[in-house]
């Protein structure tokens, strides 16, 4: 069995990582890029 280690993931406060709809083409899901925008803005 492989492993995986991820060093930084984030979530939002209700427990979601990615939007609806995540494949191979979206790995953060379709629209799943606004979930994390705060922490990119500047």
């Amino acid at each position: 069995m492989s492993k995986l280690r991820v060093n930084a993931f984030t979530l939002s406060l209700d427990g979601y990582g990615a939007g609806p709809d995540q494949d191979l083409q979206n790995p953060l899901g379709v629209g799943g890029e606004s979930l994390h925008k705060w922490f990119v803005d500047t």
